[in-house]
């Protein structure tokens, strides 16, 4: 049975694709007084259920359940008043966290995604859709085995139609990783249609920069003044695990293109243009 909790904190979800800044920004504010803030609070549970969610494994009342003894535990009993959680794992249950969390506010933290999906297959392709891992997870979709772990190498989304998923089996690794950027990013945006502007903010990435809209972005958190050290913070490069630049081949190019260019757009982004973060 699930519990209604009085929320003791203002919760606020970072939603992303991951590789976009939200460690950066969870550096950032991580040493402020009046917030609590995770970079992906119980990753691989989180992921796990969040993910089941959207493909339909899990209905509605078991995602309520584990955000009750979860995300909402937590929230309840921070002694901070203001409650972050910055991850890849959100986007894929926003609407049962707007059912959840009535007050809650959202952040939209977008990146190029061209330097996305790039980072994910260069830096990452142990955890992102190796075919061996989408295998497994199909199976356990389909009943073949019973078990699948937690480990968040088996958990991104992938199509539950049978003609859908063996395109989907048949392509590469890069293939993989573009749909999952259009989708993630599709799903953000058109779930918090549902969310009042006023408890919802869109931030790109290559932004950061900018000190106004870092301002802005940081107000709308709830940090009112002394943003100096936090602009400071948030503007060093961090989670660097290679430092090092991949552009895309000419072929992943038309890839991307095929596969993103629609979202990119929609975003704000140009067609063909690369974007570089400018860290201070």
């Amino acid at each position: 049975k699930r519990r209604n909790f009085k929320m003791g904190s203002q919760p606020i979800f970072i939603l992303s694709s991951g590789r976009s800044g939200t460690y950066s920004l969870f550096n950032a504010l991580k040493n402020e007084k009046e917030i609590e803030i995770y970079h992906e609070f119980l990753f691989d549970e989180t992921l796990r259920h969040s993910v089941s969610y959207h493909m339909g494994l899990i209905n509605e009342k078991k995602i309520l359940n584990f955000l009750d003894f979860a995300h909402a535990f937590s929230i309840k009993n921070s002694k901070k008043k203001i409650w972050i959680d910055s991850s890849n794992a959100l986007p894929w249950m926003i609407k049962p966290l707007i059912k959840k969390f009535k007050n809650a506010k959202f952040i939209f933290l977008i990146r190029n995604g061209r330097k996305v999906v790039s980072s994910f297959f260069n830096k990452y392709s142990d955890i992102m859709y190796n075919r061996d891992d989408v295998i497994l997870l199909k199976k356990f979709m389909d009943k073949k085995i019973r078990f699948l772990s937690s480990e968040k190498k088996y958990w991104r989304p992938i199509p539950k139609n049978y003609s859908s998923f063996k395109t989907f089996i048949k392509k590469d690794q890069f293939y993989r990783i573009c749909q999952y950027w259009n989708e993630i990013n599709k799903n953000i945006r058109n779930n918090l249609y549902q969310v009042k502007p006023i408890n919802k903010f869109f931030f790109k990435f290559e932004d950061i920069d900018k000190k106004n809209k870092v301002i802005d972005l940081l107000k709308f958190i709830g940090i009112k003044k002394n943003f100096s050290k936090v602009l400071k913070t948030f503007q060093k490069p961090v989670n660097v695990k290679y430092p090092k630049n991949f552009k895309l081949t000419k072929k992943q190019e038309l890839v991307f293109k095929s596969i993103c260019e629609k979202e990119m757009m929609l975003n704000g982004y140009k067609s063909n243009e690369y974007y570089q973060v400018k860290y201070k």
